[in-house]
């Protein structure tokens, strides 16, 4: 995905891959990502326009969530619980049940904490798109999530 490009743009052919069926890992933490932070974060900055509505990004959000961590924090994926569980920890309130997901959101940073207790390197996220630039800066805050 190109920087000069609106994540609604990015957004877009990532969500005809997910509702055509498609399923992988990339395509799931992209989706995830772009769905949730369109939502959280006003149409200027993301370019977020009426032909993606709020209910269609909320629940694509969820699904994404749940297909990367189908048995929630049981799981050794230490990047899909940091990027899931920095989400909900910050927005909760925006998955659904604030409580539900606030819960969920402290097991996965146990779980992630547990395999990783010095956190993420950044270098993980690099040459990943609008994703990984952000995961990279919020992995590079000392203490964080």
């Amino acid at each position: 995905m190109e920087d000069s490009t609106s994540e609604a743009a990015d957004w877009l052919p990532l969500h005809d891959r997910w509702q055509s069926g498609e399923r992988d890992r990339e395509l799931a933490l992209h989706l995830f990502f772009l769905s949730w932070h369109m939502v959280v974060e006003p149409a200027f900055l993301t370019g977020m326009d009426a032909a993606i509505p709020e209910f269609e990004l909320v629940p694509l959000t969820v699904a994404t969530a749940a297909w990367l961590l189908p048995h929630d924090a049981d799981t050794d994926d230490v990047e899909a619980l940091y990027v899931v569980g920095l989400a909900a920890n910050m927005f909760g309130f925006y998955f659904g049940d604030e409580k539900v997901w606030t819960a969920k959101a402290q097991s996965y940073r146990v779980r992630y904490r547990d395999l990783a207790p010095h956190g993420l390197d950044p270098k993980l996220f690099e040459g990943r798109g609008k994703y990984g630039r952000y995961y990279a800066q919020m992995a590079q805050v000392v203490g964080g999530y």
